[in-house]
């Protein structure tokens, strides 16, 4: 099996070529400190597997992903990184086939690689968490004008300009803001606008 782990922290490359050869000694393992050198490791090397840093030097790995993927339709991707917020790891998670976080033990990476190797798709147990945070009750409904007022809060209108809009008042306004933090269970504006996003609320 060929890796390759990309990471623009020394420290992490070292550490993690010991656990990976260590655990799989028959494997080659390269690394790569920058963009140059994963793409040139990648082209010339059939790379099975990639442990890639998302925040990669000046580069977020979802900026050239889509680039990997098209010229390497062969190489695995596992996402090993301190983006750990659940928009984030829902939205990245859909475009690699592992997703483990830094905070985590060794042994999720190992089993990242295990599960990844034989052609599963491998979420650690906290990005799970993070992603379950973000699934919706299967008893939420929005009424129609909860689905109005929350269309025009992701405009970034202030309440009284919604309530101009929708023809009602500040106070309606307020009601269903409320009534929406309650049922998408978020805390305020910037919860509400996240989840409204990963969940394509609007668009249902």
């Amino acid at each position: 099996m060929k890796l390759l782990i990309a990471d623009d922290h020394q420290l992490i490359l070292d550490g993690l070529l010991s656990v990976i050869k260590t655990n799989f000694p028959a494997s080659d393992v390269y690394t790569a400190i920058n963009k140059a050198e994963l793409f040139e490791i990648l082209q010339s090397n059939a790379i099975e597997i990639l442990i890639q840093d998302v925040k990669f030097g000046e580069y977020h790995a979802s900026d050239f992903m889509d680039e990997i993927k098209s010229e390497f339709p062969t190489t695995k991707v596992i996402f090993l990184t301190s983006v750990s917020d659940s928009v984030s790891i829902t939205k990245l998670g859909q475009s690699v086939d592992g997703y483990v976080l830094k905070s985590e033990s060794l042994e999720e990476i190992i089993r990242a690689i295990k599960a990844v190797n034989k052609g599963e798709k491998y979420f650690s147990e906290q990005s799970k968490a993070k992603i379950e945070q973000l699934i919706p009750d299967t008893d939420i409904v929005l009424t129609r004008r909860e689905k109005e007022v929350l269309e025009v809060i992701m405009q970034e209108k202030s309440t009284k300009e919604i309530a101009e809009i929708l023809s009602i008042s500040d106070k309606t306004v307020e009601l269903h803001r409320s009534n929406l933090f309650v049922k998408l269970n978020v805390k305020n504006l910037t919860g509400l606008i996240k989840k409204t996003i990963a969940l394509n609320l609007i668009d249902k």
